[in-house]
């Protein structure tokens, strides 16, 4: 529920150079109770600022007593909520030029939420404002932001940059973590380490490759089995702002012969502590129509290399542990039939946690799995045999309509935490879907 209160409205007829400011209220319950949070407010939910342009935005906390800038920036989303990404500089400086929509996204940091504000400093006076008042459903928790419109002069933004890409290497990288993508299918990861406190290097690789596997019968008689080793890919765009970097790739599966998939699309949607691969299911056709006894496995197999560290799998039905160390087990049998749907990876670097968030309406079912077998190999693959090769095993999806979804994997990559803390990590973490 978004609550307006009976402050004045941003009117157009306001002057710009009045001594008081036009400042309307919002209330907006979000989840802030981590750092690690994204808070992701829709420009529907900001009504007051709709119709003002995107490069005339400033966001600002008070910090120390003081209303500092912090950190932010404004995406485009079309109707159906796909991201609409700018790809040349002329486009980019359109964007900055046009009214930000009700379909539109406002994201800052939850750790840079901040404290009511008092006095409207001097030089932001006769800009009109909007106050957002957010408040965590969970723990009660309070925290505000300032949007202010200035359409003349260029005040103070925020230097910090959480996030950045790097176009050359097709990597990501934090004060927490860097990801490189593979080249020969670039909507996979092949790098994932974490960077190393105090060192400022990165650790050792804990990747071995990512895979996907997809399992059924085509034409509800023929076995069919497609790997990575299908697909073609190809990055399409990126976004590289001081909060998220978003990167888009699309990607087809040969199905039979040369006959491949419409593009499916990919988005890698990375902060500071955490990184979502949304993937944008939009087929135009009907799986079931050709397919049957459809699953898909999308998993990562990990590095033994004797630098990496010992890692430990825990969930709600394995809450003692699971070792990764190249051997199955009853225990782990029982985690694959547990229907848990998150885990956590732990290791003398932190906590990897790790989720799936799918639309209410997405019909197909999910639940972690993993497969822990050096001595069975599973091609394509850099290092034979299974070490540590985890992710989710999805079903169902012959019952998928023609409309568009999305389907989120999920990671927080986060430090000083108990892996049952990291699970409500996970829990109470806003969701990336409607």
């Amino acid at each position: 529920m978004i609550i307006l209160s009976m402050y004045p409205p941003l009117a157009e007829g306001a002057s710009r150079n009045s001594a008081s400011t036009s400042m309307v209220h919002l209330s907006i319950p979000y989840s802030i109770s981590s750092s690690n949070y994204p808070v992701i407010l829709k420009g529907g939910n900001l009504s007051p600022l709709i119709g003002a342009p995107v490069g005339k935005i400033f966001i600002y906390a008070v910090h120390g007593g003081r209303l500092k800038p912090i950190p932010f920036q404004i995406d485009r989303r079309d109707r159906k909520g796909k991201f609409r990404i700018p790809l040349t500089e002329k486009a980019r400086e359109k964007e900055g030029r046009s009214s930000i929509d009700e379909n539109d996204e406002c994201v800052f940091m939850a750790g840079d939420v901040g404290r009511k504000m008092g006095i409207v400093p001097v030089d932001l006076r006769g800009s009109p404002a909007v106050e957002i008042e957010i408040t965590d459903p969970k723990t009660g928790r309070k925290g505000w932001v300032y949007a202010f419109v200035v359409y003349d002069g260029m005040p103070e933004r925020a230097l910090r940059d959480y996030i950045s890409y790097d176009f050359k290497q097709d990597a990501v990288a934090t004060d927490t973590y860097r990801i490189v993508f593979s080249k020969k299918v670039p909507f996979l990861v092949s790098t994932l380490a974490w960077k190393q406190a105090g060192s400022g290097r990165y650790g050792s690789n804990l990747a071995d490759v990512m895979k996907v596997r997809h399992r059924g019968k085509l034409f509800h008689k023929f076995d069919f089995l497609r790997t990575e080793d299908d697909y073609t890919s190809k990055v399409v765009a990126v976004k590289d702002g001081p909060i998220r970097v978003i990167r888009r790739t699309a990607n087809r599966v040969r199905i039979l012969w040369n006959l491949r998939t419409p593009s499916i699309y990919v988005d890698y949607i990375c902060y500071r502590n955490a990184f979502n691969m949304d993937t944008l299911v939009d087929i135009p056709f009907r799986i079931g129509w050709f397919f049957s006894d459809v699953e898909t496995l999308m998993t990562m197999d990990g590095n033994d290399a004797p630098a990496a560290p010992r890692r430990t799998v825990y969930s709600r039905s394995a809450p003692e542990g699971l070792i990764i160390n190249g051997m199955m087990s009853d225990a782990k049998n029982a985690f694959n039939a547990s229907g848990d749907t998150a885990f956590v990876i732990s290791s003398s670097d932190g906590l990897i946690v790790i989720g799936m968030d799918i639309e209410k309406d997405f019909p197909i079912q999910y639940r972690a799995y993993l497969m822990y077998d050096k001595s069975v190999p599973d091609p394509p693959e850099n290092i034979p045999g299974q070490f540590g090769n985890l992710g989710f095993l999805t079903t169902n999806w012959e019952a998928l309509d023609t409309s568009l979804h999305h389907m989120i994997f999920s990671v927080f990559l986060v430090r000083n935490m108990t892996p049952e803390q990291g699970l409500e990590l996970l829990t109470d973490a806003p969701s990336f879907v409607e």
